[in-house]
C-alpha cells in the first residue's frame, strides 16, 4: 500500500514477476501515471474502482495474464485519453461496461479469456480509432450489435467461442 506514495511516478512496470496478492487500491493515488504493466504475475482479487483516478493514464493498462476476479469496474470509463486496454486471461465475470465507450482514443481492447456474460454495449461503436477489439473465449451473448459495423478503422475483429446469435 506504500505504492500510494510515489505520487511523481510516471512508469509502472512489474510484468513477469511472482507478485501475487490483491492490487492496492492505493494505486489510485498514482495520477501521474501514464503506463501501468502489472501482466503476467499472480495477482487475484478483483481491480480497484479507484484505477479511474488514473486521469494521466494514456499510454497503456496491462494487467492480463493474472488470476484477477470479479466484474470490469464502470470507472476504466474515466481513462478518456486510454490507448491499449488489456485485461484478458484473468477470471473476471458480470458483463462488459457501457463506460467503455467512453475510451475515445482506445486502439486496441483485449478482454478475452475471461468469464464475461451478457451481450455486447452497443457503447462500442463510440469508440474513435480501434483497430483491435478482441472478446473470444467468454460467455458473451446476444447478438453482434450493428455499431462494431461504424468502426471502420478496425482491422482485428475476434469475437469467437462465446454465445453470439
Amino acid at each position: 500500500s506504500e505504492i500510494g506514495l510515489l505520487s511523481n511516478l510516471g512508469h509502472l512496470y512489474l510484468d513477469n514477476n511472482h507478485l501475487n496478492g490483491s492490487m492496492p487500491s492505493e494505486v489510485g493515488l498514482l495520477t501521474d501515471l501514464a503506463a501501468l504493466e502489472l501482466y503476467n504475475n499472480n495477482l487475484n482479487g478483483s481491480i480497484p474502482s479507484e484505477i479511474g483516478l488514473l486521469s494521466n493514464l494514456a499510454s497503456h493498462l496491462y494487467l492480463h495474464t493474472n488470476q484477477l476476479t470479479g466484474s470490469i469496474p464502470s470507472e476504466l470509463g474515466l481513462l478518456s485519453d486510454l490507448v491499449r486496454l488489456q485485461l484478458f486471461s484473468n477470471q473476471l465475470t458480470g458483463s462488459i461496461p457501457s463506460e467503455v465507450g467512453l475510451l475515445s482514443r482506445l486502439n486496441d481492447l483485449n478482454f478475452s479469456t475471461n468469464h464475461l456474460n451478457g451481450s455486447i454495449p452497443s457503447e462500442i461503436g463510440l469508440l474513435l480509432y480501434p483497430q483491435a477489439l478482441d472478446l473470444n473465449t467468454n460467455h458473451l451473448n446476444g447478438s453482434i450489435p450493428s455499431e462494431i459495423g461504424l468502426l471502420y478503422r478496425l482491422w482485428t475483429l475476434e469475437l469467437s467461442t462465446n454465445h453470439l446469435t
